[in-house]
């Protein structure tokens, strides 16, 4: 079955992609490190995080008893059968499906909130989640499967097949390898990958509108994602949309806020919601314990946390 291992791609630009491992990549790392009890971390980088989140995760990993973390430095890829590959999105795409290719396990992306267990679906082949389209409408096909949730046995014949698409690989074209071809290749080979519906792990979406809904609200419950879900305990991971949410929506969030309840709403609510609980904060406060709380208030006393 799928082994117990989860594998992070993180690090390929020196400057972190402008947000070097934060509050949000703790809560997400450590959500992953407490629900799923991996016998092994394997952290992909090129350039190693050095932040005070950082070196607490590492130490809480030590700490766990249950799982190890092993750093795995890579190449900077820049090229793959021969195509250039210049920016770090697809470096990852690429050292992700290697690296599931030959130890299988659970790829994560670093901004993916685990909610629930996925040791239900480590008997499958290969797993992967659609990729909505921004509503409900049970008639639209989904934009693709996305590859920041992956779940794989090792030597899969479907990662196999995904990894040769890139003898055509076009930098030009964002997202064509690692959205669009995977549900391609579902629909050729639909006996090696077990496709997920689109509540399972990237709902809500990253329009504006879901996004308030997570970050400006305390109304979506992440166990009973959606009226048209399926069942209602579908939602395994949820993905945080960094890219496109951090500056207004996630870099406000801090151990202390996390745990904030206020009920304020309609436009008594402040704008960046600080004193308010979010379905956000309600679902992440479960991995910031009183223990680390009192050791973030100590390091920013001390101004330890830029260092």
């Amino acid at each position: 079955q799928v082994p117990p291992y989860v594998h992070y791609v993180y690090g390929l630009s020196p400057t972190f992609g402008g947000a070097p491992f934060n509050f949000v990549h703790f809560l997400c790392l450590t959500s992953a490190l407490v629900t799923l009890r991996p016998e092994v971390i394997y952290f992909h980088y090129v350039y190693e995080p050095d932040t005070w989140y950082w070196r607490r995760f590492v130490s809480d990993v030590g700490k766990s008893g249950t799982t190890r973390l092993e750093m795995v430095r890579e190449r900077d890829v820049t090229e793959v059968f021969g195509n250039p590959v210049e920016h770090f999105a697809h470096k990852a795409d690429v050292l992700r499906l290697e690296a599931l290719y030959k130890h299988g396990g659970v790829y994560l992306d670093a901004d993916v909130l685990v909610i629930r267990d996925l040791a239900p679906l480590y008997r499958h082949e290969v797993v992967m989640g659609m990729e909505s389209q921004p509503n409900l409408d049970p008639a639209l096909p989904p934009s693709g499967l996305c590859n920041a949730v992956i779940l794989a046995k090792p030597y899969s014949s479907f990662i196999a097949r995904w990894i040769d698409t890139y003898r055509t690989f076009d930098k030009s074209l964002w997202a064509k390898h690692s959205v669009a071809t995977p549900w391609d290749l579902a629909r050729a080979n639909p006996t090696e990958v077990t496709v997920l519906n689109k509540f399972a792990f990237f709902w809500p979406l990253w329009d504006d509108d879901a996004l308030r809904r997570v970050h400006r609200s305390d109304a979506y419950s992440f166990h009973r994602p959606s009226p048209l879900a399926p069942t209602r305990d579908t939602q395994f991971t949820y993905h945080l949309w960094e890219s496109l949410a951090y500056e207004r929506y996630l870099r406000p969030y801090d151990p202390d806020r996390i745990h904030n309840r206020g009920k304020k709403h309609g436009k008594e609510r402040e704008e960046d919601g600080a004193s308010d609980e979010s379905s956000f904060s309600r679902e992440a406060r479960r991995f910031v314990s009183d223990e680390f709380r009192e050791a973030w208030r100590r390091a920013k006393s001390e101004g330890l946390l830029d260092r």
